[in-house]
């Protein structure tokens, strides 16, 4: 109903295809009201046999580096050669981009590759930016890529997630680096799933 509200064309349960729930762990501070708990992160430290134990309770994707800068700071007291705050100013991996200019690194890489279908490429490039190229660089052909299983999904970016990514499964492919599950038949997924289990892909 409330989609209906801004959709010209009315839908119904039975046109959804997938839901998703972000779930957050909150610090529970006992406090009485709900709304009042804190929605930072709170670190405990202590020590067993002179090796430091940190915990983290809470927090949230976007203050990720922030709670990793004071973890960092925690365990400097027990490390001292420990090295200077240095995450501020590097780009997360493939956000090296020239000038920061998205739109411009896009139109280069649709001159690279030239042969790849545009809306393949525009994802690649969403998903891991400069690091297209260890996907793609070896690649003269849509074939290259090897097997398609279907939305876009070559063989290709497979490798690099299992070998870059830790990824061992096809929920790990699908669900867990991309949405790619979206596009894919649960045929087409059944395939990925039964090729990752042969020999031939550990």
């Amino acid at each position: 109903a409330s989609a209906n509200a801004y959709f010209e064309t009315p839908i119904s349960a039975s046109d959804i295809v997938s839901t998703y729930s972000g779930v957050r762990p909150l610090y529970d501070d006992m406090s009485a009201d709900a709304s009042a708990v804190t929605r930072d992160y709170v670190l405990s430290k202590y020590n067993i046999e002179n090796a430091p134990i940190i915990s983290i309770y809470g927090g949230k994707i976007t203050t990720y580096r922030k709670l990793a800068e004071d973890v960092l700071q925690l365990l400097s007291e027990d490390f001292s050669d420990m090295a200077d705050k240095w995450t501020v100013d590097q780009h997360l991996p493939g956000g090296d981009i020239p000038e920061a200019d998205f739109d411009r690194f896009v139109l280069a890489q649709q001159a690279r590759y030239n042969w790849l279908r545009a809306d393949i490429l525009y994802r690649l490039l969403r998903a891991y930016g400069t690091r297209i190229k260890d996907i793609l660089d070896d690649a003269k052909s849509v074939e290259d890529l090897g097997r398609h299983y279907g939305g876009g999904l070559y063989e290709a970016e497979i490798n690099y997630l299992r070998k870059t990514e830790f990824a061992e499964t096809a929920e790990d492919i699908l669900y867990r680096r991309s949405k790619l599950y979206l596009h894919l038949t649960p045929e087409e997924q059944d395939t990925l799933r039964q090729n990752l289990a042969c020999p031939a892909h550990d």
